[in-house]
């Protein structure tokens, strides 16, 4: 390999952040030097620009970089309680689906295990339920005038 491969291959490494102290020496050494092949002069600046403690934090930097981590852990957060909170509703939905089922199922089967019981008139002579009968709808009429003659005697009573 000649020199100027290793050194591709060690910026490489080192914009994967996989040097050593050793290869990154090697590195400032050969950008610092005069030798610097054609191809890397672009590298070059960038490495050296990389290197040098010349370049200021802006004001508020770490302060802006804090807030924004903190804000992306707030969405995190948020986000894990919505899905658990999501997860949480379906699993809800489908034991009260499952309870309603079977509680459904329980009543059926009840219903079909139940013998049928046979209907029995109330009266076995003809005569007597429509003497009944009778009674019954006299009652009812009685009742029924009750009320027509009280809702008249109330309107009445307002109109006078």
């Amino acid at each position: 390999m000649t020199k100027t491969e290793d050194i591709k291959r060690l910026l490489a490494q080192y914009y994967d952040g996989l040097t050593t102290e050793e290869e990154e020496n090697t590195l400032r050494t050969y950008f610092n030097g005069n030798d610097i092949d054609a191809s890397l002069k672009d590298e070059s600046i960038f490495f050296t620009a990389l290197q040098s403690s010349e370049c200021p934090t802006p004001a508020g930097m770490e302060e802006r970089l804090s807030r924004q981590i903190n804000q992306w852990n707030t969405l995190e957060v948020t986000n894990r309680r919505a899905i658990r909170h999501i997860n949480l509703r379906w699993i809800v939905g489908i034991a009260a689906s499952l309870l309603l089922l079977f509680a459904t199922g329980a009543i059926v089967y009840q219903n079909e295990n139940k013998s049928p019981q046979t209907e029995q008139d109330t009266y076995t002579n003809a005569k007597d339920a429509y003497a009944e009968t009778s009674k019954a709808l006299m009652k009812f009429s009685k009742t029924l005038n009750k009320g027509i003659d009280a809702t008249e005697n109330i309107t009445n009573k307002t109109r006078d």
